[in-house]
């Protein structure tokens, strides 16, 4: 049984299990989901990348992405968590959300970000956390405006090639 992490009004975030990369995979299979990301994952590369951000940032930081679950039906709608990514200001905890597209505007990514927020200031202690949004993503930037105090432009290489590319980098401190 996945453990429970966080709880809000609507959701539960709780540890990804191997049970949840079908559906997943599924986000991160989709072309409109991952419009913002260099491409599509094949099904291995989506496990690789719950491996390196999940499993394993569990194990080594006690934190990584969780499954969104609703809290009423236990439907798995995506991952939201805290990762470690390099910033600006060197490697920083931030915030990151996949939602399957029919659960899209309805708050959901808003909420579970919040939570993670709060989570890393207060239970895990961290003075800042961030979250990485590329400046032609609208959806994500609007979450990101309503979990941020704060927002800055930074540039970093992004891809294969190693092209850089410009993000925004939304920022809370803790008071």
């Amino acid at each position: 049984m996945a453990r429970g992490i966080l709880r809000t009004d609507r959701l539960i975030l709780r540890e990804i299990t191997l049970a949840d990369l079908p559906f997943l995979h599924r986000i991160f299979g989709d072309a409109e989901c991952m419009r913002y990301y260099p491409g599509i994952k094949s099904f291995d590369e989506t496990g690789s990348w719950f491996q390196r951000l999940a499993f394993d940032s569990y194990a080594n930081h006690g934190f990584g992405l969780w499954a969104v679950t609703d809290r009423q039906s236990g439907t798995l709608l995506g991952d939201c968590g805290i990762t470690l990514q390099e910033t600006s200001a060197g490697l920083e905890p931030e915030i990151g959300y996949h939602l399957w597209r029919d659960h899209w505007g309805k708050g959901y990514a808003a909420e579970a970000a919040s939570a993670c927020r709060d989570y890393a200031l207060e239970a895990l202690g961290r003075a800042r956390i961030v979250s990485i949004v590329r400046p032609d993503n609208i959806r994500s930037q609007r979450v990101a405006e309503r979990v941020h105090r704060r927002r800055e432009t930074f540039v970093k290489a992004a891809g294969s090639d190693g092209d850089k590319v410009e993000f925004h980098l939304y920022i809370t401190k803790k008071s």
